[in-house]
């Protein structure tokens, strides 16, 4: 009994040595179809056997299988994959103080055209004293053409007519004038204008003398100089009225000025014509005229 049963056991030892030997090294063959610590393990897949030296394929990635799936389905590749990355850090700026506010006052617009013309109608009143015998006084009206190339400044040509019954000496006088001025406007922004006057002028008078020992009338003609200051009142674009007053000094340019001087000192002085020494005498004069009118631009 004893013997038949170590006769069964010896014969399955040998039976299982072989299959224990063909089990290890189909473990040793394949990792993937044999399960550690298995007896039995499937046939593994048929592969190319790698010749020796060769590199082997690394196995498909996810992306990989994606494109293949993608390419059996006739769909185009995903688009890659783009990450933003944050700007570097930077120190933050401390914002500027702001500029100091000005206080801009606003400029009124100006009520005249950057160049005009006018037409001057005016009057006038000649301030040249009471005169020798206590009763001088002329007055005259006139008229001037104004141009003005530019806001600030003007020229203008006036003529004038003036007369009285008595001059400073005394006779009966009229005068006709010329003159060309240059007008200054201050502040030509301004309803209210300042403006300053400086010109040359030509005059021509013509006096009767009574009380003269020769009774007759003479010829004078003048050149001089004249300045003043005034003030414009600008009521629209179109009319203004104004008002100034001007100095002037001048001369006498006839042929008779040395031999019969304008103006003479009675006292020492002989009714005879010529020079005459114990006599003072003197051809220049001057006054002021104050002017006021109105002037129409276009």
């Amino acid at each position: 009994m004893i013997k038949s049963l170590l006769s069964s056991t010896a014969l399955v030892f040998v039976l299982l040595v072989p299959c224990a030997g063909r089990a290890q090294s189909a473990d040793d063959g394949s990792s993937a179809s044999c399960p550690p610590g298995s007896w039995f393990c499937a046939a593994p897949p048929q592969q190319q056997a790698t010749t020796a030296g060769q590199p082997l394929q690394p196995l498909p990635g996810p992306d990989d299988a994606r494109t293949r799936e993608s390419s059996r389905s006739g769909s185009s590749a995903p688009p890659p994959v783009v990450v933003y990355e944050p700007p570097p850090p930077t120190a933050i700026a401390r914002p500027e103080a702001p500029p100091p506010y000005e206080y801009a006052h606003p400029r009124h617009p100006p009520i005249s055209p950057p160049h005009e013309w006018g037409l001057n109608l005016h009057a006038e009143g000649a301030m040249i004293g009471s005169g020798t015998q206590g009763n001088a006084g002329m007055a005259g009206v006139g008229a001037g053409l104004r141009f003005k190339p530019t806001r600030s400044f003007g020229l203008e040509g006036d003529l004038d007519f003036a007369g009285g019954n008595h001059d400073y000496q005394g006779n009966k006088r009229s005068e006709t004038a010329f003159s060309l001025n240059g007008l200054w406007f201050l502040n030509p922004r301004s309803h209210a204008q300042l403006y300053m006057l400086a010109g040359l002028g030509w005059a021509g008078a013509q006096i009767r003398c009574d009380n003269c020992s020769i009774v007759g009338e003479s010829h004078y003609s003048y050149f001089g100089g004249q300045f003043g200051a005034g003030l414009e009142l600008r009521l629209t674009r179109v009319l203004a009225f104004n008002l100034d007053i001007r100095g002037f000094i001048r001369g006498r340019t006839d042929d008779l000025a040395r031999s019969q001087p304008e103006y003479d000192q009675p006292i020492g002085c002989s009714s005879q014509p010529g020079p005459n020494p114990g006599c003072r005498t003197t051809n220049t004069s001057g006054g002021g005229l104050l002017t006021g009118g109105m002037t129409l631009y276009f």
